[in-house]
């Protein structure tokens, strides 16, 4: 994303708010003026988890820790 441009569309009122899941540098450095707005939420890397999201996630992890125990080396869901 483009943080300057969108700081600047937020304090020219281009746009009434933004939410925010990833910023430019991770974590958002304390000085960033997004945290000064009212109308931005700022997330860490969670605004699309749910509780079946983390259920997933386990479910997944623990079948390629068995498919790894097994000697296997192609993993469901990874990445090449």
């Amino acid at each position: 994303m483009d943080e300057p441009a969108l700081i600047k569309a937020l304090q020219d009122k281009m746009i009434a708010g933004a939410g925010i899941d990833v910023t430019v540098e991770e974590p958002l450095q304390r000085s960033s003026p997004l945290w000064d707005f009212a109308n931005v939420l700022i997330t860490p890397h969670t605004a699309g988890e749910t509780r079946a999201y983390e259920d997933n996630v386990i479910d997944l992890l623990l079948e390629n820790l068995d498919r790894l125990w097994r000697g296997e080396t192609e993993l469901k869901n990874g990445i090449v």
